[in-house]
């Protein structure tokens, strides 16, 4: 706006300046001056118009900079989103896989209870028994021995026997292993 009214004003003025020149008088002097400040005016105008394409170009620039950057974390967003859902699924496999775990523990832990219960009742009729034979084993040992003493004092003692009474012979025997 202001080029325009300093063009205008140049051109009125500009008739009288080729008269003025001659006489250099104030007239010829303002007109210069407006020559000189159109040129000013002109060049901060084509400064202006520079800078504000070196702006616009930077802000465009800019823009589609920030525009990418938006995609590219869209994106980063969407990858890290799916890498959290993929984890949290792999979470829940893994707990329930200790949930499982800790069933097939504790079963086994009851087992093994069970079982220790088991061996240990074993061990107890099995030292019974062992107690049992160890005292028909010397009750034999001690019957053997009083049998060779018998032997000795008379060889062919037991050598006769009678079927009548066998049966006495089954129960000494019995009474000597019930002992």
């Amino acid at each position: 706006m202001k080029q325009a009214l300093a063009f205008a004003l140049l051109a009125a003025v500009a008739p009288m300046a080729s008269c003025s020149k001659a006489a250099a008088n104030p007239l010829g002097t303002v007109l210069r001056l407006m020559d000189e400040l159109a040129a000013k005016v002109t060049a901060d105008g084509e400064a202006a118009a520079k800078a504000y394409h070196e702006y616009f170009e930077w802000c465009d620039d800019t823009a589609k900079e920030l525009e990418f950057a938006v995609k590219t974390a869209t994106k980063e967003k969407d990858k890290l989103e799916a890498k959290i859902g993929e984890l949290t699924s792999d979470i829940d496999a893994g707990s329930s896989a200790i949930e499982g775990l800790a069933a097939s523990i504790a079963k086994a832990d009851e087992e093994l209870k069970n079982a220790t219960l088991i061996r240990e009742k074993e061990v107890a009729e099995f030292a019974a028994s062992e107690s049992e034979l160890m005292d028909a084993v010397d009750t034999l040992g001690r019957a053997v021995t009083v049998l060779e003493r018998e032997m000795a004092k008379s060889p062919t003692a037991l050598a006769q026997v009678d079927t009548k009474n066998m049966a006495g012979g089954v129960q000494a025997f019995s009474a000597v292993l019930d002992a």
